[in-house]
């Protein structure tokens, strides 16, 4: 009997899963968990991906492939050459390389290609938010990748425990750090504010360690459970010696941080380009304050876009502003803020008073009038560049306009244009109206295909050889897929002459 007890206790104490939850052994299934919250993050930016029409640069997909590498073609490398690299990365945090590294460099550069696609071109609008603020604090600036490992950049990324936002604070460490979370606001999905948290969290835990790779662990499992990984370790302070201790995700959080910040430096030596998203960040702000006002009614009095204001302002959870004797700052393009400067007494008339009512709060801003007792009907508001008799104008785009033939039929800039419509890098589309106002009747727009002389001026590709005729919406990326061994680099060395912007449906083009 006695021999009988010892034999289960033996097999109990040191059974593979309990050793691997007492932080002792790895077992496979633990070594996989490692990249679960990662894998969430990219997993949420592909359920929660808010920009329906993303658009890329082939100018900058041609720039960036300096290796012409085919579209298809995922490049791997040694291990002394990702070594390398990120020695070479100009960084304070240290740039180790390990087999833990080396496997989320594989997951970002070879399993996940599209979603680091999207993260780049996101990059775009919320890095410089992160460099400012990390510029400010004068932190390293490569801690703006902890948000690619946290939420993929996606503000309104929530993991399965709560947390949430681009930085993704769980609640009760939102507020210790001062961020608002109630029924109409969520300052976690706020990136300035959330940022600025973040920063701080660091900078404590980096005050108490010492050591940049310790405070990003802190900043995944809390300095509680660093403190005791540094404990059991011996009091070793060097994350790499402190990692059987720590938590099961925080052992591949750092490797994940390295192996995003080597991705995104070399993401064109991997055939990677980012996917552009047709939204800029750059606003001017309102200070609202006990004005019971949604976002869906100013979009409608100032003729702006819902969903440009919504994604201006992530933390508003009912897209209604809180009526609080407390200020709420919401960023809006500057013509909305220029509209609010201009009638803030009608504007408080309006809406200045809690109305009760789901049916109040939602009538329909028709009726509003400015105070010069114009009805907001027939009234369209003053925006920058808008000649005093000019007259309004709506034009739908055709195939083959760009925005500055349209402005030269209509003699105004193209600036202007970009100004009254919101463009974004003077991008429209076949089909969208754009608000127009001139001093007279415009002519006729000329096409690209008119006003393009390289066009003209490129001679037809003759001999022999294989030919393409260009389809409407075809790129050279597009059309290089089509034929094993092509790129689009190769595609403009075969048609001298020919440049990437000159494609136009019915062109033949030489790809052989």
């Amino acid at each position: 009997m006695k021999k009988l007890l010892l034999t289960i206790f033996v097999c109990f104490c040191f059974s593979p899963s309990l050793l691997a939850q007492s932080g002792y052994i790895k077992t496979d299934v633990e070594e996989e968990s490692e990249d679960q919250g990662v894998n969430d993050g990219l997993d949420s930016l592909s359920i929660h991906y808010t920009f329906d029409n993303p658009t890329s640069s082939l100018y900058d997909t041609l720039i960036f492939n300096k290796y012409n590498f085919r579209s298809d073609e995922v490049p791997m490398y040694r291990d002394e050459v990702l070594e390398s690299r990120l020695k070479d990365i100009p960084a304070v945090v240290p740039m180790d390389f390990n087999p833990h590294v080396k496997r989320f460099i594989e997951l970002y550069t070879r399993d996940r290609r599209e979603q680091v696609s999207r993260m780049l071109g996101l990059s775009e609008v919320y890095f410089p938010i992160f460099e400012e603020a990390l510029d400010r604090e004068r932190m390293p600036i490569e801690l703006k990748y902890l948000a690619v490992v946290e939420s993929a950049l996606n503000p309104h990324a929530r993991s399965r425990v709560g947390a949430t936002g681009l930085w993704q604070f769980m609640l009760p460490t939102a507020r210790m750090y001062g961020l608002t979370v109630n029924s109409y606001v969520d300052e976690r999905k706020n990136p300035y504010k959330s940022t600025e948290a973040a920063l701080r969290y660091l900078k404590n835990s980096y005050e108490e360690y010492g050591d940049w790779l310790l405070a990003i662990a802190s900043y995944n499992c809390g300095p509680g459970n660093v403190r005791k990984a540094i404990a059991r370790s011996g009091g070793k302070k060097d994350f790499w010696a402190i990692m059987p201790y720590l938590p099961r995700e925080t052992r591949g959080y750092v490797p994940a941080f390295i192996a995003a910040t080597y991705a995104f430096h070399y993401a064109s030596e991997h055939n990677l380009y980012p996917i552009y998203v047709n939204f800029d960040y750059r606003s001017d702000t309102i200070h609202i304050r006990k004005m019971d006002i949604s976002l869906e009614e100013i979009a409608e009095m100032t003729h702006t876009k819902l969903d440009v204001l919504q994604r201006l302002n992530p933390e508003l959870q009912r897209g209604q502003i809180p009526y609080s004797s407390q200020t709420y700052v919401l960023r809006a393009p500057y013509r909305v803020t220029e509209y609010f400067a201009t009638f803030p007494i009608s504007i408080r008339e309006k809406y200045g008073e809690k109305r009760d009512t789901y049916e109040k709060r939602h009538t329909s801003t028709a009726s509003f009038t400015s105070s010069g007792g114009t009805s907001s009907s027939s009234y369209q508001p003053t925006y920058p560049s808008h000649p005093a008799n000019a007259k309004l104008y709506y034009h739908v785009v055709k195939e083959g306009e760009v925005v500055g033939a349209i402005a030269e039929a209509y003699g105004v800039s193209a600036r202007s244009i970009a100004g009254w419509n919101n463009l974004y890098r003077y991008r429209i589309k076949v089909g969208q109206k754009l608000r127009i106002y001139a001093t007279s009747s415009p002519q006729r727009v000329k096409t690209t295909a008119e006003t393009s002389t390289t066009a003209q001026a490129a001679p037809r590709p003759t001999g022999p050889g294989t030919y393409y005729q260009i389809r409407r919406g075809d790129t050279l990326w597009d059309i290089s897929k089509k034929y094993n061994g092509t790129t689009p680099n190769t595609i403009l060395a075969l048609n001298p002459g020919v440049q990437a912007k000159d494609l136009k449906p019915g062109m033949n083009i030489r790809v052989k």
